[in-house]
């Protein structure tokens, strides 16, 4: 199985628009015999992480919320394998981590969820904004892993940035901006499998509707090419990531992970993936289950 999430941090609306994208063009796809990797994998999309965040988001002058209603980065608040030595982040910083790893729910929900679901789970990719950049570990540290991993996300990097299109590059995150506390170390430092952060292209975190469907698509060629990519890695290329369709949607993810959910992410897909996401939320991350035939 594999599973993407999105919008863990509130403001970055154009993840959440192009993570459903995919989905709903994977759908579009087994709807036209078409191959997708869900052929291949289950495949789990949660679309709104930060379900409280993302309403806040909404609210008049917050547009640029990042932090969950508790004002903690979620992307900062992961179990840590390295320390931080700036060890006194204020409450303030957009990057606050919170008083102690995993100490919020959306954080715990998801953690328990993943560990439950370890044994079928192959790779994570969590979707941001707006770099335009394929991100693998590590994150916390400029050192490389060392165990012939590096190798194989290099390439798995190379690949996806190059099916995502031309506004896309790969690197190491930490080569970006050393980070602790993020989702994709905790994950690959946790259960040594393939994750990555996709950051959709852009210059401003509120994107124009005109770019939807262009990042959405980037995003769906991406994930199409991640889940290719983790046949590689795990050594098992096996061909191309497809067949004929087939598979049904259903089921809920994520559990007891936030409040409400209201409102649109960014609009209208063209597919049929733009409408509503959430409505009353009432604990869940209103994750989707699209399990493989």
């Amino acid at each position: 199985s594999l599973y993407f999430q999105s919008l863990a941090h509130a403001r970055e609306w154009i993840a959440g628009s192009s993570n459903l994208y995919a989905l709903s063009s994977i759908l579009d796809d087994i709807a036209n015999g078409k191959k997708t990797a869900a052929d291949k994998f289950n495949l789990y999309f949660v679309p709104i992480v930060n379900i409280d965040g993302y309403d806040i988001s909404w609210t008049n002058g917050k547009r640029l919320q990042r932090k969950n209603a508790n004002e903690v980065d979620l992307n900062r608040n992961w179990l840590q394998y390295t320390t931080n030595p700036k060890t006194k982040i204020p409450v303030t910083d957009e990057t606050f981590p919170g008083l102690r790893p995993a100490s919020e729910p959306e954080t715990q929900g998801i953690a328990k969820w993943l560990h439950e679901k370890n044994s079928e789970l192959s790779g994570w990719v969590d979707v941001h904004s707006v770099l335009g950049a394929i991100l693998y570990p590590y994150g916390d540290t400029k050192d490389r892993i060392g165990n012939g991993d590096d190798e194989k996300f290099q390439r798995l990097g190379r690949n996806v940035a190059a099916a995502a299109g031309r506004n896309y590059r790969s690197q190491t995150a930490g080569s970006f901006g050393v980070a602790f506390g993020a989702f994709d170390d905790y994950l690959y430092r946790t259960y040594k499998k393939p994750v990555v952060t996709i950051e959709v292209a852009g210059r401003h975190f509120v994107a124009h509707v005109s770019t939807i469907r262009t990042r959405g698509e980037e995003i769906y060629r991406a994930l199409t090419q991640f889940a290719q990519e983790v046949l590689i890695f795990e050594g098992n290329s096996g061909g191309n990531v497809g067949g004929n369709g087939g598979g049904n949607v259903g089921g809920n993810v994520g559990g007891n992970v936030g409040g409400n959910v209201g409102g649109n992410v960014g609009g209208n897909s063209g597919t049929n993936s733009g409408g509503n996401v959430g409505g009353n939320g009432g604990g869940n991350s209103g994750g989707i289950f699209f399990p493989k035939d």
